[in-house]
């Protein structure tokens, strides 16, 4: 008799072989998946050697950072794109006033507009290894990643942060996220 054509109660149990082989398979999959690697947008406190955001990022995500300029008291915004190198390009600057200590240089091929209410440096191709900016609550710093907007002195207090991005694993990226809930639960 053919096994489609036995009884229920007759169909033999998966052998511990298949079994073993079937968790190994298992276990081999989800290890491979950890070990796949993906590019993040990590905020870090440079002075303690912690991280304190890590956001995924594929080619072509877009962010701003705001700050409020300290003499001037306007609003300045840098507009970043990730490029297909996983670099950070600076492509514009808006600000609302042109005097002491905001953007006036312009590099090769950079246009400068002067709006009504503001000014807009644009077509720019500056390539950042990285981003340090001192934050603080005063300054209003704030990240601006898809339709979030992150209060950057929130995330370490009023301190230098180091925003770059660099290439990890899964497994990692899931470290990260776990020590930010936790970190985030002890909290309240």
């Amino acid at each position: 008799m053919s096994g489609a054509n036995r009884a229920p109660e007759e169909r033999r149990p998966v052998s511990m072989k298949k079994r073993t082989i079937l968790m190994i398979f298992f276990a081999a999959l989800v290890l491979a998946a950890g070990l796949y690697p993906l590019h993040i947008l990590q905020i870090e406190e440079p002075r303690k050697g912690k991280v304190v955001f890590v956001r995924p990022v594929e080619p072509g995500v877009r962010f701003s950072l705001m700050y409020r300029h300290s003499v001037e008291l306007c609003r300045v915004w840098d507009h970043f794109r990730v490029d297909g190198e996983y670099r950070i390009i600076l492509f514009e600057t808006v600000f609302g006033s042109s005097n002491t200590g905001l953007p006036a240089v312009l590099g090769s091929g950079e246009r400068f507009t002067r709006g009504e209410k503001t000014s807009r440096i644009s077509n720019m191709r500056r390539i950042l290894p990285a981003i340090e900016m001192w934050v603080n609550q005063s300054y209003e710093n704030t990240l601006e990643l898809g339709n979030q907007k992150i209060s950057l002195p929130a995330l370490a207090g009023n301190t230098l942060l180091r925003l770059r991005i660099r290439g990890i694993t899964r497994f990692e990226l899931t470290f990260h996220q776990m020590a930010f809930f936790f970190n985030d639960t002890m909290r309240r």
